[in-house]
């Protein structure tokens, strides 16, 4: 029903945006101070069984803002660097190295609702990106947490400036993925939650489950990252790219295709999200990036009702 944040509408394009201002939930900030470097805790791992795909959709889930915001930008403020260096992938099947000419993202220096949400994420000795998905929650993918360290922790950096950064008490995912492959990149999501809750100083994305009615209609994508490739502490961000949801996935984690979206290693966890009256919404997270086969060359976003239904888990049991 038109109006519904749980209609199959698609996400809006920015002369939408700009003839209707968006109508964000907001909360009371906290004191940005208090968020300080801190030694990440060692994670519990909490189990979660999978739903099967014939379930009913999972309800969607809210964004929110701090109060206090004058609106929605709908790009960030550009951070000024110089020419990225050349990019060169080495043909490795399901690593996320696929950058389409021409390259989309440029790098940013943002500290407003959404574009500061974008996090850094560190587990082990491997790294990647996040978004701040609810209160005290940081959205990411599986295969970006070192399941035999169980230790996470995330920054928040716009520019060359830290924000905050905080620690992982809980780690919550249907699949502890190693290595990504064709049958576990559907379901590659984790959620991991914090020990301080960054979402009340910054604000966090909603969430809500791809209808595959947008395949290739509708290019109103964003994603925020970081890739050490194109700047060594700044985010950096993408629009413009089509989605079209895997015809031969059929359980409750489906696989999205992009052939125009730009991804590298480093982004691996980010998530892609759309404008709606209400707010930003993430429908996926970027997971892997795949040569040849029968799709060709492709990144692939990890989304579908499983997605939507883990971060309902996380944000209910750990509030």
């Amino acid at each position: 029903m038109p109006g519904t944040p749980d209609s199959n509408r698609p996400p809006l394009s920015a002369a939408e945006i700009r003839t209707a201002p968006l109508q964000v939930p907001q909360h009371d900030a906290p004191d940005l101070n208090g968020f300080k470097p801190v030694e990440p805790p060692k994670s519990t791992v909490v189990p979660v069984k999978a739903p099967s795909a014939g379930e009913v959709a999972a309800p969607d889930l809210a964004p929110s803002m701090p109060t206090g915001q004058d609106g929605v930008r709908l790009e960030p403020n550009r951070f000024p660097v110089g020419e990225p260096p050349q990019l060169v992938f080495a043909g490795q099947e399901l690593e996320p190295l696929l950058v389409f000419n021409p390259d989309g993202r440029r790098v940013y220096d943002d500290r407003t609702f959404p574009w500061v949400l974008a996090c850094r994420v560190f587990s082990g000795s491997g790294n990647g990106s996040g978004a701040l998905i609810g209160p005290r929650h940081v959205l990411t993918a599986s295969h970006v947490i070192d399941w035999q360290a169980l230790t996470v922790s995330v920054s928040l950096v716009q520019g060359s400036t830290p924000l905050a950064s905080a620690g992982a008490t809980h780690i919550m995912a249907y699949e502890h993925i190693v290595d990504v492959t064709y049958s576990n990149a559907d379901d590659d999501y984790a959620v991991v939650m914090l020990d301080r809750r960054l979402g009340d100083g910054f604000g966090f994305l909603g969430c809500r489950t791809y209808d595959s009615d947008w395949d290739n209609e509708t290019a109103n994508w964003f994603n925020i990252a970081y890739e050490p490739l194109l700047h060594a502490t700044a985010a950096n961000f993408q629009t413009g790219f089509f989605l079209d949801e895997d015809d031969f996935d059929l359980g409750g984690g489906r696989m999205l295709i992009t052939k125009t979206g730009d991804f590298l290693k480093g982004m691996s966890g980010s998530p892609v999200f759309g404008f709606w009256p209400e707010g930003p919404f993430v429908v996926g997270v970027a997971s892997a990036g795949a040569n040849g086969g029968v799709f060709g060359n492709y990144n692939a976003i990890a989304g579908g009702n499983n997605l939507t239904r883990l971060v309902n888990k996380a944000r209910a049991d750990f509030p």
